[in-house]
This record gives C-alpha cells, structure tokens and sequence, in this order.
C-alpha cells in the first residue's frame, strides 16, 4: 500500500496555494499604502504636515532587481535552455513592464488604495482600451463589453463618491490617468508578450529575466534623469524606518511569486484566477477596515459592480472553447511580469521527462 502524504494530497495543496497568496499580496497591498501615507518621523504627525513617501519608482526598482538575480540563478542553476530576443523587443517589454508597475505604484501618492484596486483588478478592462486605441475591436464578445460597462461604471460611481474639495479632485484625476495609462500598458504588453511567445518560445524564466532587467535598468534611467533616486535617498537617510516597510514589500512580492507558481504547477490557470481575483477583493475590504477609509453606500455598490463584472468575465471565458491559457504574476499584479501558462507547463514537461525517460 501507497503511503501518501497530507501534503501530496490536492485540498491540502489549494490550501497551501489559497492561503501563501492571500497573505503574501494582502500584506504587499497593504504595507505599500502606508509606505504612501504613513509618517516616518515618528513623531505622529498629523495627516498633512509631515513629509510624505512619494516614490513609485523605488518598490518597483527593488522588486526588478530581485526577480533579475532570481531569474538569472535558477537558469544558471538548473542549465535551462535560453533563447535569444532581439533588443528591440526585450527593450519593449521593459519599459511597459516599467509603466504598468511604476504608475500603479505612483498612483497610490494621489488616490486611496481602494480605488488603485478596482482599478487594476480587471484585465479585460486593459484589453478594451487597447483594443478601442489600436482598432481591435473586432476581436471582442459582447460579453466582454457588457463586463467592461459594468466595471467602468462601478469605477465611476466609487471615484464620485471620492472627496470633493478642489485639491482632492485634482489629486484623484492625476491618480486615475496614472492607474489608466498602466492598465494600457497592462494591455500591450500581453498582446506583445502573445507575439514573444509564437517567435521565439521562451521559458518564464526567459522572460522573467529579460523584463526586469530592462524594467529595471529604464526605473534606474528615469529616476536618476527625474532626480528622484536623489531625493529618495535624502528621505531614506532622513527616516531610515522606511526600509523595513520597502523590505517587506520586497519579500512578500517575492513569496507571492512563488505561491503563484505552486498553484499553476497543482492546479488550473481558472483556480488561479478564482484565487487572484477573491484576494483582490479581499484586499480591498481589508483596507478600508485597517485605514478606516469613509465609504458611502453608493461606492459599496461600485465595489460590488466592479466585481460581478470581472466574476461574469472569468467565468464566461471558462464555459468558451479552450484557448491559450495565460496568467499574470501579481504586482504590482507583480514584478511587472505577464508569465505564460503554456511556458511552465512546457519547462514542467521538460523536467519530467528528464527525470522519467520513456
């Protein structure tokens, strides 16, 4: 008789899958809007008279440079076959790799998390502008627009009910341009990630790898160009506390990338999806109880349409034909990093049959 053990068995592994990227993503969402909002003198400053964390870049950059040395080790540890991607397209997918995880980040200066989060949880939303902005709408099922109406009302309805002092709408339009123009980014980069993926088939690792490397190296340009990474080290030196928030979001990025990967490997890109989507959702609630945001009855209610938009999406796409299965390494919705399904079932072949020759 077969021993086996409670952690070969499939809920034990949804559990372990469930429970590592709920906590992981929860506590980065969670830290990253007091790394925006918080005081660090210590002092206890009241909301507006201290000096703020104002510095997307920095999460983004650390984050880069990790999943680089991650990326580059494993391939090096593991002999993994590397292909070769001409520097225009390498170049490419850094920099909208850079926008989509540098402007969500930025965005959390100007508007509440909440609303970064209803933003940022669809990605048939980014799929719609980019189709509308490039002439693909062709390409798209009625359903997919009735859950973009749906999920671009609900943002609507919970931006309205936002503050209504001048300088708040100023703050929230410059906040939701921000989050908008990562969402396109979002968009063209799977879209050119579809391409990478028919030309030249690389592994994740492949990926992971060339991204942030020019992710990275554009975050360190811009912020140098910006005089940003100047001042951010003035803030830093000035409230040396920030780092252990900054290290934190660092490493539980980095767990979440690897509970991301555990569940791909156990189960489906559809529970994947289920788990991503519910802990966004959960986030959000946690938010608005740990930072005491005012919700109105109508911005519940946006909260609510933006989800039954995004649930009806993910479940209709299920019931359709199977097509080429992606999914999104979170964050920021991860290290900016779309990784393909199809290329860590092929790299977890590979290694099978490496390990089991017929």
């Amino acid at each position: 008789m077969t021993y086996s053990s409670i952690f070969d068995q499939k809920p034990t592994k949804l559990l372990i899958g469930i429970v590592g990227i709920y906590a992981s993503y929860m506590t980065t969402s969670l830290i990253e809007e007091k790394l925006f909002n918080a005081d660090y003198s210590g002092l206890n400053k009241a909301p507006g008279t201290f000096e703020r964390f104002k510095f997307g870049f920095a999460t983004s950059l650390f984050q880069n440079i990790f999943s680089y040395f991650i990326a580059k080790f494993v391939i090096k540890t593991y002999k993994l076959h590397t292909v070769q991607m001409d520097k225009k397209t390498e170049i490419s997918t850094g920099a909208l790799s850079f926008g989509s995880v540098f402007l969500a980040s930025q965005s959390l200066a100007y508007v509440s998390f909440p609303v970064q989060a209803i933003m940022k949880s669809s990605k048939i939303l980014s799929i719609l502008m980019v189709a509308f902005l490039f002439g693909y709408s062709s390409q798209h099922t009625k359903r997919q627009y009735l859950c973009g109406l749906l999920i671009t009302t609900g943002i609507i309805m919970f931006t309205l009910g936002q503050g209504t002092r001048e300088n708040d709408r100023e703050s929230s339009m410059i906040g939701i341009i921000a989050i908008m123009i990562s969402l396109i980014c979002d968009g063209v980069l799977g879209t050119l990630q579809g391409e990478i993926k028919q030309k030249y088939n690389p592994n994740q690792w492949d990926q992971m790898k060339c991204l942030n490397k020019w992710a990275g190296l554009i975050c360190f340009g811009v912020s140098v160009i910006s005089f940003q990474l100047f001042k951010f080290l003035a803030f830093v030196t000035k409230y040396p506390m920030v780092l252990k928030d900054l290290f934190l979001v660092l490493i539980m990025t980095t767990l979440g990338q690897i509970f991301i990967f555990y569940t791909i490997a156990n189960f489906s890109p559809f529970i994947l999806s289920i788990v991503t989507t519910t802990r966004k959702f959960f986030t959000v609630l946690a938010s608005i109880l740990i930072y005491e945001h005012k919700i109105i009855g109508m911005q519940w209610a946006a909260i609510g349409l933006v989800f039954v938009g995004i649930f009806i999406e993910m479940f209709g796409a299920k019931s359709q034909p199977r097509k080429l299965e992606r999914a999104s390494l979170e964050g920021h919705d991860t290290t900016a990093a779309s990784i393909e399904i199809s290329s860590i079932v092929e790299e977890k072949e590979s290694i099978v049959k490496k390990d089991h020759p017929a």
